[in-house]
């Protein structure tokens, strides 16, 4: 008679061999999706779901693009992370509605296959600055040119229409899927996933390692699943969670170090760095200059003088337009995003950045006068009656 142990152990070794099959032997594409504001954390989703497609059963990258767009540095990246995949990258503006506005353009028109939903939108290319006190379009000629000219080398690299490339990022030209393709901006226009691999199936693509030829008829559709560090670097390294982090930091620091003890003076710490990592360690001197001042101020007034007065207001102060100008990795880089982003961006960075601001700056305040309070009940010097009769013991 056949073991319990026995009867586990083939079911394992069957389900290994079962497993081994099914992922050895079919082919897939790969899917992934970039559905939010382009961030360090998109890159890295970009470069875990290409490194997955180096696999031999993977066909091709299909990246879904839903996006406002985001950070100029971060798309270059992506871009070079496209460009350098063994296998295809297809870029597909989808569901209908969707856009693929900004630096959404600038990844699309990297892919190998550029393919629109019917009902999409792709434009608005013109970079931004974003500051303390709200966004600022450029047009220095000399940054204008060298992205229009890389626009126009990436379309033609992949045989588009590299003409059309210039009024994106001049005239923030916008283009719905029927225009983008008659333009030859992109190169198919698909209802869905579905439609979009049976056209391609059969092609063959251009890649800096060669041609290849997709065969992609009734293939498998496999969902990119970041990993845990992806999901992790998606809250911090959004632009109004690494501000609130930063300024939430400072100020229980400060607090930390006037009532040391429950510990806000680690968790403040804490959250600056990790604020900062999120921010990409663009950090304005001016910034720190106003900080370490406010810092200094504050401490005179809590180690130095009496009272809570000027000294301990110009610190704080200091220290606010210090926080508000060490926001931006922001300030320090360029931007891809549309106009209606920008003005979502800086409402919902600044508006909590200065609640919690406020918020602080009363805790501090109460803080410091209770500090300074002197006791209530003084007894040093005072005459005392005995009530129970004290013993030579």
């Amino acid at each position: 008679m056949i073991s319990k142990k026995t009867i586990i152990y083939l079911f394992i070794i069957i389900f290994l061999l079962s497993s081994l099959s099914v992922t050895g032997n079919n082919k897939f594409v790969n899917i992934v999706k970039i559905d939010e504001a382009i961030t360090g954390a998109t890159t890295e989703l970009i470069k875990e779901a290409i490194d997955l497609s180096e696999k031999d059963n993977c066909v091709a990258t299909l990246i879904l693009l839903n996006t406002q767009g985001g950070s100029l540095d971060e798309t270059f990246k992506i871009a070079d992370l496209i460009e350098n995949s063994k296998k295809p990258v297809i870029g597909f503006v989808y569901p209908s509605g969707a856009k693929a506005w900004s630096a959404g353009v600038f990844i699309l028109e990297s892919t190998h296959i550029a393919v629109m939903a019917p009902h999409t939108i792709v434009g608005s290319c013109q970079p931004i600055e974003l500051t303390p006190t709200g966004t600022k379009y450029i047009n220095d000629s000399k940054i204008i040119n060298a992205l229009v000219e890389w626009l126009e080398e990436r379309a033609n690299s992949h045989g588009r229409n590299s003409s059309i490339m210039s009024k994106f990022v001049v005239e923030n030209l916008n283009l719905n899927a029927s225009e983008a393709l008659k333009s030859g901006a992109i190169d198919y226009v698909e209802k869905n996933v579905d439609s979009l691999l049976e056209t391609l199936d059969g092609k063959t693509i251009e890649t800096i390692y060669g041609n290849t030829t997709l065969y992609t008829q009734n293939i498998d559709k496999i969902l990119f699943k970041p990993s845990i560090k992806i999901y992790i670097l998606r809250i911090i390294s959004n632009p109004i969670v690494a501000s609130l982090l930063l300024i939430t930091g400072l100020f229980s620091l400060l607090i930390g170090l006037s009532t040391p003890g429950y510990g806000a003076e680690v968790f403040g710490v804490i959250a600056i760095i990790v604020s900062l990592l999120a921010m990409g360690l663009s950090i304005s001197y001016i910034a720190i200059l106003l900080l370490i001042i406010g810092f200094i101020l504050l401490s005179i007034e809590l180690f130095v003088t009496p009272g809570f007065g000027i000294i301990g207001i110009g610190g704080i102060i200091s220290i606010i337009f210090g926080a508000l100008f060490l926001i931006p990795n922001y300030q320090n880089m360029k931007w891809l995003i549309s106009q209606e982003y920008q003005q979502m961006l800086v409402i919902f960075v600044l508006a909590p950045v200065l609640v919690i601001a406020a918020f602080f700056i009363f805790i501090l305040i109460k803080f410091l006068k209770i500090r300074r309070k002197k006791p209530a009940i003084d007894v040093i010097g005072k005459e005392a009656v005995v009530v129970d009769k004290l013993s030579s013991d």
